[in-house]
This record gives structure tokens, C-alpha cells and sequence, in this order.
């Protein structure tokens, strides 16, 4: 799939310093050594380019289960849930079964522009077909020593170091474009 064929495809996230985004219980309440969901790092400006969220199935319950008692925190973008098994998903989202690829064109022909894309195992579905364009990885100062790790795609995807920032928390967000 050709870059003009199809909208930006990000990735926004937070890993342990060892590479993990949760814990194997899919517990991320480690993010709360560097203010937790309530501090930002740019994401409500990164955010504010994105119209369309992809999210895998897990990371899907895990906010859902998180947002359960307060307001549903992506109202302005089209949300599309990854899942073979889920039959039914919040009035907000969509649900998607079927290949990545076909839905991007999906995407691209109602003209959707950036795409932010969540959860481990739907990022590196999209790293292995090489659609990702962009990634912003907020590295926590954290050692979790095991849980769900971010990568895994079995094939070396060379990427273009863009910038850093460091925080006074510890965090240090990192942005690289993935070569095509």
C-alpha cells in the first residue's frame, strides 16, 4: 500500500524503559510515577491531528473499563475497534473484523488524513505490512521486567531518528519516522 494510497498512520505511546506498555494483568497504573493519564506530554496536541483511532481489541477494554464512570475521552474522532470475537462495542466506536488493509482504503476513501493507532498487538499488525508512517514513544523511567511488550514483528524496520524531549518527571519521548 502506497503512502499517498492511504492517510498518516501513527503511533502514540507510553513503554517501560524494558519495552512494556502494561503489565501482564494489562495494569498500567506504573504510568502514575510520571502523573498517570492526568499529565499530557503533547498528546492533546498530537491528538488534535488525528480523525480517526484504532484500537485493538484489549486496549479497547482496558479503556473502556478505565472510562466507565467518566465521559468517554474521544468525542471528536471516528473510533474503529479491532475484534474478531467482540460483538457489540460503545455507541461511539465501530466495530471492525476483517483485513487491515481493506479498511485503510476504507479510511482513505472517506477521506480520513491521520490515523492513531493502539494496542500492542494491532501496532505490530500494522509494523508488519510497513503502514506505520510515524511513532512518539514516551519511555517511562520504569523497569517492569515482564508484561506485554510493545514489539514483536520478527523483521528490522529501519526508522529516521525526528526529536526527543525530556521531561523533569523522567519521562523522554522519543519520535521517529519509520523508512519505507
Amino acid at each position: 500500500m502506497n503512502k499517498k494510497d492511504r492517510p498518516k498512520i501513527s503511533i502514540y505511546i507510553a513503554m517501560s524503559i524494558d519495552g512494556f506498555i502494561a503489565k501482564k494483568n494489562h495494569d498500567t497504573d506504573w504510568l502514575n510515577c510520571v502523573g498517570g493519564y492526568d499529565t499530557d506530554y503533547g498528546f492533546k496536541k498530537y491528538l488534535s491531528n488525528v480523525d480517526t483511532i484504532i484500537l485493538g481489541r484489549k486496549t479497547y477494554d482496558v479503556a473502556v473499563k478505565a472510562y466507565n464512570t467518566k465521559k468517554w475521552p474521544y468525542t471528536g474522532e471516528k473510533l474503529i475497534v479491532l475484534s474478531n470475537t467482540l460483538k457489540q462495542v460503545i455507541d461511539e466506536a465501530e466495530l471492525y473484523a476483517g483485513d487491515i488493509s481493506i479498511l485503510i482504503n476504507q479510511l482513505h476513501s472517506k477521506k480520513s488524513k491521520h490515523i492513531w493507532i493502539d494496542g500492542a498487538e494491532t501496532i505490530n499488525q500494522f509494523l508488519r505490512l510497513n503502514i506505520i508512517d510515524e511513532m512518539i514513544i514516551s519511555i517511562i523511567p520504569i523497569l517492569l521486567g515482564s508484561g506485554i511488550e510493545l514489539f514483536n514483528i520478527n523483521k528490522e524496520l529501519p526508522c529516521k531518528f525526528i526529536s526527543s524531549q525530556n521531561y523533569s518527571s523522567g519521562l523522554v519521548q522519543v519520535k521517529y519516522q519509520i523508512n519505507k
